[in-house]
């Protein structure tokens, strides 16, 4: 640790225990469960940290150390690769009841009344939702976990007779 160059990039390869934790020099960072018990590239770049699997972006967290700190950490090494692109936002579609309030990922959004009975597009994003209706965008909400989308397309029900 010692001969690395201050202010880059830091990797070290961790395995994410069932739970989905990881230990960095003494503290425990979250990384999920859909991670779990898989051996990731932990990237410390300035006040991020990047989670990297199969060469893909899989998350990126708020470091647990101070941007000026070097946590001493075993098996690190300069970055030698570029980060890998954030994979695209997830999309998934919600007809509007007449309440205004869809729900995505055990999320209630409130889109408004305004859209009762229209099929709305939602941007799922590590940390928001972002609602579009014919390619404009009508609302931003903050995501309060990160549970996965399982559903996709909108719910339409026949009407009753």
């Amino acid at each position: 640790m010692g001969d690395l160059p201050p202010h880059q990039a830091l990797e070290v390869e961790r395995t994410v225990d069932p739970n989905g934790w990881i230990n960095l020099a003494g503290q425990r960072v979250k990384i999920g469960t859909e991670l779990a018990n898989r051996v990731i590239t932990v990237r410390l770049d300035g006040p991020l940290l990047h989670a990297v699997h199969d060469g893909l972006l899989a998350k990126t967290l708020p470091s647990p150390f101070a941007s000026g700190e070097r946590p001493r950490l075993v098996g690190a090494r300069v970055a030698a690769t570029q980060l890998p692109p954030a994979p695209a936002a997830v999309s998934v579609e919600r007809k509007v009841p007449t309440d205004g309030v869809v729900m995505v990922a055990r999320q209630r959004l409130r889109v408004g009344r305004t859209y009762a009975g229209r099929i709305v597009t939602i941007y799922v994003e590590d940390t928001h939702f972002r609602v579009t209706y014919e390619g404009a965008e009508i609302s931003l909400h903050a995501r309060k976990g990160q549970r996965p989308v399982t559903r996709w397309k909108a719910k339409i029900h026949a009407p009753k007779i």
